[in-house]
């Protein structure tokens, strides 16, 4: 997270660490917990964090901690995944379609250190506020925090964030936040965490973290997976519908 700052400790408990579990220490991505209408957690990243490896059993996440580094973290709870589906459209050149769903097989608790976030259920609009949180450097190839991060962007039109990257390389299932000016954004290690907009007091997923050019560039938005517009895959997801 570039021009942010320290979240409060435990204040977005759907945000969990992306390890692989032959390098348990090792953040490389961050994924959100949501919840199907059954009541059963699936954890939301970005396709190309599981790219090359459609393997479940070959990750976990952590949940409930705000310092990464620290494994004796009271409320840390290691999560496993019995399945891993990413878009069947994901395409790692242009970026289209960046989401993954793992099914989490195990148990959690129910407290205010691990929860699941809402899904939207109307798109978001030109200038509405994002909160994007993560582990991710504070500069572009920099260092990565220990601690959670967090920053506040505005949500740019598709027009916008065309114009900034050329025709045809902003999807309809992409969203672009950030300042004129750059300065504050997403970076490496933050990608497949949540972009959040608040919905009648309640933190929705409205964005996946995917990509950008470096990191918090002046006219250079961070780029996010589109929530609303993958929201009938997930659906079909996490419901099996």
């Amino acid at each position: 997270i570039v021009g942010g700052q320290e979240a409060v400790p435990y204040s977005h408990p759907s945000i969990c660490s992306l390890r692989y579990t032959t390098a348990p220490t090792h953040h490389f991505c961050g994924g959100t917990l949501v919840k199907n209408l059954a009541g059963e957690y699936y954890f939301v990243t970005a396709a190309h964090c599981v790219y090359g490896e459609p393997r479940a059993s070959r990750y976990e996440a952590h949940c409930g901690i705000h310092d990464r580094s620290d494994l004796r973290e009271p409320h840390r709870v290691i999560v496993h995944f019995s399945a891993l589906t990413s878009h069947p459209l994901y395409d790692d050149w242009t970026i289209d379609y960046d989401i993954a769903i793992f099914k989490v097989s195990t148990a959690l608790p129910t407290n205010n250190y691990i929860s699941a976030v809402c899904i939207p259920n109307e798109g978001w609009f030109e200038g509405e506020k994002g909160l994007v949180a993560g582990w991710g450097t504070l500069t572009s190839g920099g260092d990565s925090p220990y601690k959670l991060h967090q920053v506040q962007k505005p949500i740019k039109s598709k027009a916008t964030c065309e114009l900034r990257y050329g025709a045809g390389s902003i999807s309809l299932r992409m969203l672009c936040a950030g300042l004129p000016q750059g300065g504050v954004d997403s970076c490496q290690g933050d990608s497949g965490g949540p972009l959040y907009t608040l919905r009648e007091n309640r933190w929705t997923l409205t964005g996946i973290v995917s990509w950008g050019y470096g990191c918090a560039e002046a006219g250079r938005p961070g780029v996010y997976a589109d929530v609303i517009e993958l929201k009938d895959w997930i659906n079909t997801v996490i419901n099996r519908l």
